[in-house]
């Protein structure tokens, strides 16, 4: 899902954004733990529809003063924002110009976080690293990104350290949504959602903060929400954020997927085909497919499946392999060798908890059991609070011979979220009554593993 990639490559940049644009004098709103929809989109303040001017002005201002090592900073951070808020990644890499001159005229924290920013982005995880690290007068600002940029390689502990190094500031939201973030993965998913609604509260209290950052916050509420079952908070989540920042993408597809897994296949069509109107990212085409497909329209679902293929092959030319190319491959049962391609190259250069549980089912669905069974359990080893790595670990289990750790996790599974899939969460309850009805499943049965697919 789209929250568990694109809205979390975000994350690593959000430090280098927060603060960008100034609060107004005045500007601050009463606290509220939720405002109804239409007074989060009464209170926004729509910097998104300045931003090309914005842009404009300070690209006249480094013309005419090309060796401003601010200016070229904050020409970089509207460059990045305007990637947050359209994706394009043209942005991406004039972002990284401007902080590349920026940083040699005059090497500071802040612009190494913004160049960094502009690497994560183009998933050069490592090149991002080496360099926060060797800034030479480190800020809570570059141990935060050091600490997310970690968590996206899958080093936790180091995450861990870099985390507790940091000052306590109930106050800066940055540093709670990466907290947050560990706690997510590290199976603690009610503190994390404590922590992350907190920050949506401290967000919305400046009017003046940046739509597309404040959405941000409350699709990543909503994607935690999602993750714990809680359905109807996850939908209002997500719906606020489209109230904030109407162009949101990352808010579409979270609710697309919402949508099919309550099998409200007409709602996750039209709200895939808003989100692809935007940018058409495969997640979301995944979804589109997916309805299509339960609504009975295979000319469509073959239309939408050309378009990944498009998709695909341009993210291939710009060396970014996206791994929900690699979930839908797994789960629809197609170009299962290309999936685990993906897959491995995923876990070579980012080797986080999805990463691996993409592995084990791409792994799973050609047949390399041993290494299933491996990444697996890598991708469980901290116990994350995400029903969808239980089930994988639960089906590959039962292939491999151990009944009893199938039954735990797919009890697991629905336990921490009874819909948690508009496919899967219906095969964890039918295997379930098999295995307690001490049937004994051939190979054969599992042949939906063929048609399963990996986190995404």
């Amino acid at each position: 899902m789209l929250g568990r990639s694109l809205s979390l490559c975000l994350l690593v940049g959000l430090l280098a954004l927060l603060g960008t644009v100034p609060a107004l004098a005045n500007s601050k709103l009463p606290a509220q733990a939720h405002l109804p929809q239409r007074d989060v989109a009464a209170a926004v303040f729509p910097d998104y529809e300045q931003r090309n001017l914005i842009i404009h002005n300070y690209e006249v201002q480094v013309q005419q003063a090309p060796d401003a090592s601010i200016q070229l900073r904050l020409l970089a951070a509207q460059y990045l924002r305007r990637f947050r808020e359209q994706a394009d990644v043209e942005d991406l890499l004039r972002a990284e110009h401007a902080a590349q001159r920026a940083q040699a005229i005059q090497p500071s924290s802040e612009a190494a976080l913004l160049l960094a920013s502009t690497l994560l982005s183009q998933h050069r995880f490592r090149e991002a690293l080496q360099l926060v690290t060797e800034t030479p007068q480190a800020t809570a600002e570059t141990v935060a990104l050091q600490a997310s940029i970690q968590m996206e390689l899958g080093d936790y502990e180091a995450a861990h350290q870099l985390i507790q190094s940091l000052p306590t500031d109930a106050e800066h939201s940055g540093y709670s949504a990466i907290a947050a973030r560990y706690l997510e993965l590290t199976h603690h998913l009610d503190a994390a959602r404590q922590l992350l609604d907190a920050s949506v509260q401290r967000i919305d209290s400046f009017y003046t903060n940046a739509a597309e950052m404040r959405a941000w916050f409350h699709v990543r509420s909503g994607d935690l929400a999602f993750v714990a079952g809680d359905l109807t908070e996850s939908e209002r989540r997500y719906q606020e954020a489209i109230a904030l920042f109407p162009q949101d993408i990352a808010a579409r597809t979270g609710l697309a997927r919402l949508y099919a897994a309550q099998h409200r296949w007409q709602a996750a069509l039209a709200v895939a085909n808003q989100g692809i109107e935007r940018v058409p990212l495969v997640e979301t085409l995944g979804y589109k497919a997916d309805a299509q497909r339960a609504l009975g329209d295979p000319q469509g679902v073959e239309e939408t499946e050309a378009l990944i293929e498009v998709v695909a092959r341009l993210s291939k030319v710009q060396g970014i392999y996206d791994r929900a190319l690699a979930v839908y491959y797994t789960e629809h049962g197609i170009h299962l060798p290309d999936a685990l391609e993906i897959a491995q190259r995923e876990v070579a250069v980012r080797d986080d908890i999805y990463a691996e549980d993409t592995l084990a089912w791409a792994a799973a669905a050609n047949g390399d059991w041993q290494t299933a069974q491996q990444a697996t359990q890598q991708a469980t080893r901290y116990g994350t609070e995400d029903a969808l790595l239980h089930f994988h670990r639960g089906m590959i289990a039962l292939h491999c011979g151990d009944p009893a750790d199938a039954q735990a996790q797919l009890r697991l599974a629905l336990r921490l979220n009874p819909t948690f899939h508009h496919k899967y969460a219906a095969e964890a309850r039918q295997t379930l009554t098999q295995l307690t009805h001490t049937v004994v499943l051939k190979p054969a049965t599992l042949s939906l593993l063929t048609s399963a697919g990996p986190a995404s």
